[in-house]
């Protein structure tokens, strides 16, 4: 809550800027701050040269706005305008006497009151030499920016600067900048700050020397920097680094900043006097109210001799035993500035370079080699006792060669269902191999084609075959090639199968017989020559889940089978197709249905009984019957020479009923019919007694 009403305070207060501040070219105020322990400095720049000069000429206005007190936000901002009068800059005579001490309130006087402005440098390099490529007003504006940075104090008596000695360390406060110069659409900017956000500069790191002859190049890291200091001082000692002196009189300043990008590094070269003092380089940075940062670790270290003399590769020859002999050119005079030769050999011009022969006297300028590549580039590298050693320009040396690589093995391959092949095969271990070439046919006899004009660098090779064509297989090989370009043997040549996209022909029921309760049919098999099985399915009339049961799969040939498992007074109908070897099947044959006709026998009831209690007037009626297809029992009565009729129904699992309903002196005839789960019924067995 406390940072949203902060919020919303700072973006009211900052509501007067217009929005055409948004704009890059527009002219603003550029304010900045910075906490001392005990009081707040505030410095401020315009943007471009003509709101410089406005602003110089009509003043500035600092107000002051308290916005947070011991912790709290304020209910309202505390306005309090600082300066009493216009800040703007002093007259020149109150000048002559900072200008006596400090270099940069010179460079701001003669900026502002100069009635030449020319800047000069003696050598015409640095800071010097860029500025004076601009304007004359473009001149006065940056230096004179410039030297405000380097100095608060310059900067206060220009009205660029203030210090606020009553502030708290309990407040925060926004500091806002008004350029008084009327209806000029001059931005005001502005900077939220407290003396408890205080803290020590940073100091610089990451400092980098590459020392030279008479000469060190030091470098470190300015991005991470850029918002602390604005230049640097750089400090060497000669001493050990009891003590550090300015190596250039003016500060250091990064000016290769584009679109706001600074470079992420900064370069600075010095002379050394000689080779052999060891020298203690370090950084120091300066903020932009002129406070000088603590200096860096020092980058440590000393020049070194650089060796003149480079050795010159002449002849090389290679023998019949394969043995290079090599000579070089190399002054004698540097003779006894180096330690001796190495030899550098690679197999490509830009290396990477491997040191094959050592220890080469200095009077050496011959050797022999036979540790060849196919194709060499060789170096001779100058050791120099001290400092930076030479190294000759690269020669190509290339032994004869007509042996060609071993043939590729373990071609393997596969080809998808859309035509595309995949090979691959084991990769050749010859250190001159440059590649292979892939071979085609689309018959066994077939002369084997190129695939590919260019070297193939890769053990993968990728290929497109059209799938419907009459050809089932593909025939590929491989050959290596070497960098004298020696082809190989082919490797073992691949046969790829095409997939088979392809369904095979229909076969064709040619007959049917029911014979003892039995289905025997009787088809022509499909002629398809990839045909790896014939598939005989069968579904019974009365199977609600409509689904075809497998009765078996034909592999060799078979064009007969008889149906065992068929059960009597069931209708069926069968269907035949074929499979081939890829999973591919033909359209079914045309369904034949099929009727077994019942056997009502099988149905029949194997024993009858009655049992008769007169004391408890109840007649036992029970049976037998071994048809495990029977699905119901149905029960019939009759009385007193009263033809049977329908009694009761039960379950295949109940053989025995009671009959109570009985008179007496009376004569009763039971019936009992097994009845099939397809409903057929078989003969009705009966019997009777007297009650």
């Amino acid at each position: 809550m406390y940072t949203i009403r902060l919020l919303l305070i700072l973006i009211l207060l900052t509501a007067v800027i217009p929005l055409q501040a948004q704009r890059k070219d527009s002219s603003r105020v550029a304010v900045t701050g910075s906490a001392r322990q005990h009081s707040i400095l505030i410095r401020w720049g315009m943007n471009t040269s003509r709101a410089w000069k406005l602003g110089n000429q009509y003043g500035f206005e600092l107000t002051r706005y308290t916005v947070v007190r011991d912790g709290k936000i304020l209910p309202s901002p505390e306005a309090r305008v600082l300066n009493s009068s216009p800040l703007r800059p002093k007259p020149l005579n109150e000048w002559e006497t900072i200008v006596q001490h400090d270099q940069y309130a010179a460079i701001i006087a003669q900026a502002l009151y100069g009635k030449d402005f020319e800047v000069s440098g003696g050598s015409g390099k640095g800071v010097a030499a860029i500025m004076a490529q601009s304007a004359e007003q473009e001149q006065r504006f940056s230096l004179s920016l410039y030297a405000a940075d380097n100095s608060f104090d310059a900067a206060v008596m220009a009205g660029w600067g203030w210090e606020d000695k009553d502030a708290r360390p309990n407040e925060k406060y926004l500091y806002r900048v008004k350029a008084l110069a009327p209806q000029t659409g001059i931005d005001s900017g502005g900077v939220f700050i407290g003396i408890q956000d205080y803290a020590p500069l940073p100091v610089p790191g990451d400092i980098g020397a590459v020392f030279g002859d008479k000469q060190v190049m030091l470098s470190w890291d300015y991005s991470l920097l850029k918002n602390y200091y604005t230049s640097w001082i750089v400090e060497h000692s000669k001493d050990g680094g009891k003590t550090f002196t300015p190596a250039r009189s003016l500060p250091v300043t990064n000016l290769n900043e584009k679109e706001g990008k600074a470079s992420p590094r900064m370069y600075f070269i010095d002379s050394l006097e000689d080779n052999t003092t060891v020298y203690q380089f370090r950084v120091r940075g300066i903020s932009a109210f002129g406070e000088k940062g603590p200096p860096s670790k020092p980058a440590i270290g000393k020049g070194r001799n650089v060796l003149i003399y480079v050795p010159n590769i002449r002849t090389n020859q290679i023998n019949a035993q394969g043995k290079m002999t090599l000579t070089w050119d190399f002054e004698t005079a540097g003779n006894a500035f180096i330690k001796g030769f190495v030899l550098n050999q690679a197999e490509r011009e830009n290396g990477p370079y491997k040191t094959v022969v050592s220890n080469i006297t200095p009077e050496q300028r011959s050797l022999q080699y036979d540790q060849l590549f196919p194709s060499n580039y060789f170096t001779i590298t100058a050791v120099a006792k001290e400092g930076e050693s030479t190294t000759s320009f690269p020669v190509l040396v290339q032994p004869v060669d007509s042996i060609p690589p071993a043939p590729p093995v373990e071609l393997a391959g596969n080809i998808d269902s859309n035509g595309i092949v995949t090979l691959s095969w084991k990769a050749n271990t010859e250190k001159d191999m440059l590649g292979y070439k892939v071979f085609r046919a689309g018959r066994p006899n077939e002369e084997l084609s190129p695939l590919v004009d260019a070297v193939h660098k890769q053990t993968i090779f990728k290929d497109t075959v059209p799938v419907k064509s009459l050809n089932s297989k593909m025939y590929y090989a491989v050959a290596a090639l070497d960098k004298r370009y020696n082809q190989s043997a082919y490797s073992a040549i691949l046969e790829l199968k095409k997939p088979d996209v392809i369904p095979p022909t229909a076969p064709l029921f040619s007959a049917y017989k029911v014979e003892d309760g039995q289905v025997k049919l009787s088809w022509v098999n499909s002629r398809d020559a990839d045909v790896a099985a014939h598939l005989l399915y069968r579904k019974a009339r009365a199977d609600t889940s409509q689904k075809w049961v497998l009765l078996q799969a034909f592999h060799d040939g078979t064009q007969y089978y008889a149906d065992k498992l068929a059960d009597r007074g069931q209708t069926y109908t069968y269907i035949l197709l074929a499979k081939d070897s890829s999973g591919l099947e033909s359209p079914p044959t045309q369904p034949i249905t099929v009727t077994i006709p019942a056997d009502p026998n099988s149905l029949g009831i194997k024993a009858l009984d009655v049992y008769m209690n007169r004391e408890q007037r109840y007649i036992e009626v029970s049976w037998k019957a071994n048809n495990a297809e029977i699905n119901e029992y149905q029960l019939y009565k009759g009385a007193s020479g009263q033809p049977l009729s329908l009694w009761m129904v039960v379950p295949a699992n109940v053989k025995t009923v009671v009959d109570k309903s009985l008179k007496i002196n009376t004569e009763y005839e039971y019936g009992v019919r097994a009845v099939n789960k397809n409903g057929l019924s078989g003969p009705l067995k009966k019997i009777k007694t007297s009650y």
